[in-house]
């Protein structure tokens, strides 16, 4: 399990725009080259911030994903991964 790859995912959404508008546009080439599990792989191309969470991605750079509307995340199906994750649902 790479959190470190999670979370540099999410910094780099956030600092540096070529790779936000990577993930924007075509969000499984941007992560192609990046040492992910499978299971992390579906995870964050999936939008799965839940799930991401569970395996220890830190909270503040997961709110990147959806503060630059990468992954197709929006405010209220963000709340719900998180909220289903904590078991808050």
């Amino acid at each position: 399990m790479s959190r470190y790859a999670i979370n540099e995912i999410c910094y780099r959404c956030a600092h540096d725009p070529p790779f936000r508008a990577a993930m924007q546009a075509d969000p499984e080439a941007a992560v192609a080259d990046l040492d992910l599990s499978e299971e992390e792989r579906r995870a964050v191309l999936a939008g799965d911030v839940g799930t991401l969470y569970l395996m220890g991605a830190n909270t503040y750079l997961l709110f990147h994903l959806l503060r630059y509307k990468v992954l197709g995340l929006t405010l209220s199906s963000y709340q719900a991964s998180l909220f289903a994750a904590a078991g808050t649902a």
